[in-house]
């Protein structure tokens, strides 16, 4: 095989594989960035609380919550604050679908009971500031009894497959290139 075609098929596996990705990936974000309520960077001082709201239509889909913790610039090692933080979700009618404390990072999912306004409030129970990120919405990828629908990722799946064919393609040409070099080089003798 010629060489044009090798780098050929390897930047149509590289180009594939990026389009696939991008052309599942953007529809993707953007539905989350649509539907989702996400706040960033939210401080919480301590004894404090912030909420956020999400208006709900179908109650057939999980409801997700997820809260990162941001870590503390503040002190060495930008170490995340140990502060205990309770999550409450109520729903329209002001009853509580799920409450938790944690530390850290926390997801989880509930299937709402209604149609209407749910509020996410995350109190800071700790003696120090905080600062959280929150998102609360309907994931694409839970479906249904909080199952993970793996087959909504199949376009990123099929786009990075495609791209690694063609970065191990294309380490295979290099390689192929240089030995072929090594056997073409005429060998030049000393002058005796």
């Amino acid at each position: 095989m010629q060489r044009g075609y090798i780098v050929l098929i390897v930047a149509a596996l590289l180009i594939s594989g990026i389009v696939v990705s991008t052309l599942w990936a953007v529809p993707f974000a953007g539905k989350i960035l649509r539907e989702d309520t996400i706040l960033g960077d939210a401080s919480v001082r301590p004894a404090g609380s912030v909420n956020a709201s999400i208006q709900i239509i179908d109650t057939l889909r999980p409801l997700s919550l997820a809260i990162h913790v941001e870590r503390n610039n503040g002190t060495a090692g930008g170490q995340i604050p140990n502060n205990n933080l309770r999550e409450t979700v109520r729903n329209p009618n002001g009853i509580i679908m799920t409450s938790n404390e944690f530390t850290g990072a926390f997801f989880t999912t509930f299937k709402p009971d209604i149609v209407g306004k749910y509020t996410a409030t995350i109190y800071n129970l700790g003696h120090t500031p905080v600062s959280v990120d929150v998102q609360v919405g309907n994931l694409p990828f839970v479906g249904a009894n909080n199952h993970v629908n793996l087959n909504s990722f199949g376009g990123i799946i099929v786009g990075v497959v495609l791209s690694i064919i063609g970065i191990i393609v294309l380490i295979a040409g290099i390689i192929v290139l240089i030995l072929d070099r090594r056997r073409t080089r005429p060998k030049v003798h000393p002058p005796t």
